[in-house]
């Protein structure tokens, strides 16, 4: 049972600070309170039990309140202090054992949650605390020592089952965090294979579009012409783009550089601004005004540079044709 608020970043156990573990411990402050008004008869005065019921509703309250996995020490002291102060009150109050010595329960039971709530030694402190005045109790009396005994011996269970079971609950949460860590680990491992090879492909692909003809005309030992020749320095340019420039690495804008190419135009792409992302809605504005101003081009060199991220510039298309001409796509 854990709380509602914060953000799990790692495989989590229950912990007893959410709705289900504070309705189960109010049910057993009501169990427990009602045994005591119901044994008011086996009481010296019902004073004592008023008293030591409107203690454990402050512990509960406080406990309650406090939804930290690892209860604060403050709240600890106090449900330690309320405790021993209820056994304290109630011990030489009861006439007969049995229900009217709930208190001592309630006690065991607030050491319980203090132990789930990582706070195991202030809950054998308190826990020993208790006894140590049950004890007393009984020797204080002529025949009732065994029956004190006995009653510390009863509710001892309690605390010990809380700290084994929290002990236990945290290393099991280490054994799941570190297998949570490796898994991790393994998936980004086969993710960045993946990724390796996905762009392994996409790159041969895009070498068998530029000159797969070419280096097969080679591989069958054909001779190649000035045409041949011509076209393997655009291709690899082509291939140059693709590594200088990725985000202009379009359809559009790769064939119309390919035809200023051929035209004899010289065309450099350049994108400064990678790994980040074009802006939504930018790349259209950019692609437009690079196909227009490759298209109309005729000698000369045209330079198309998206600028680093930050600046109020995203890109600039540079012709050095008979007149010199910038433009410039502003930044969103």
């Amino acid at each position: 049972m854990t709380s509602g608020s914060g953000t799990r970043t790692q495989l989590d156990l229950p912990q007893m600070t959410g709705l289900g573990a504070h309705i189960l411990i109010w049910t057993y402050f009501v169990t427990i309170s009602v045994l005591g008004l119901l044994s008011l008869d086996d009481v010296h005065s019902p004073l004592p039990v008023y008293i030591s019921i409107a203690l454990f509703a402050a512990v509960w309250t406080l406990l309650t309140q406090d939804t930290q996995p690892r209860v604060g020490l403050g709240a600890s002291i106090f449900t330690i202090a309320a405790s021993v102060i209820a056994t304290v009150i109630s011990s030489d109050n009861a006439i007969v054992g049995g229900f009217s010595q709930w208190y001592v329960g309630a006690g065991a039971l607030s050491m319980f949650y203090l132990s789930l709530r990582r706070r195991e030694l202030l809950a054998w402190a308190g826990f020993a605390a208790i006894g140590v005045v049950v004890i007393l109790w009984g020797l204080s009396t002529e025949d009732r020592l065994l029956e004190a005994v006995l009653l510390v011996a009863r509710q001892a269970p309690f605390v010990l089952v809380g700290s084994l079971f929290s002990v236990g609950m945290r290393r099991t949460r280490k054994r799941l965090d570190g297998i949570h860590d490796v898994e991790i680990a393994r998936a980004a491992a086969e993710a960045a294979a993946l990724a390796r090879t996905a762009e392994r492909s996409r790159r041969l692909a895009g070498l068998d579009a530029a000159v797969g003809t070419q280096l097969q005309r080679i591989a069958d030992g054909s001779e190649l012409t000035d045409d041949d020749r011509a076209e393997l320095v655009i291709a690899e340019a082509r291939l140059r783009d693709s590594l200088r420039a990725r985000q202009l690495d379009l359809p559009e804008i790769v064939s119309a550089v390919q035809r200023a190419r051929r035209r004899g135009i010289t065309v450099v792409l350049l994108d400064d601004r990678y790994p980040l992302p074009l802006p939504n809605g930018a790349l259209s504005s950019i692609t437009e005004a690079a196909v227009h101003t490759l298209n109309n081009a005729s000698t000369g060199a045209v330079t198309i540079r998206l600028l680093p991220a930050g600046r109020p510039v995203l890109a600039t298309v540079v012709t050095d044709d008979k007149e010199y001409s910038r433009i410039e796509i502003p930044a969103p």
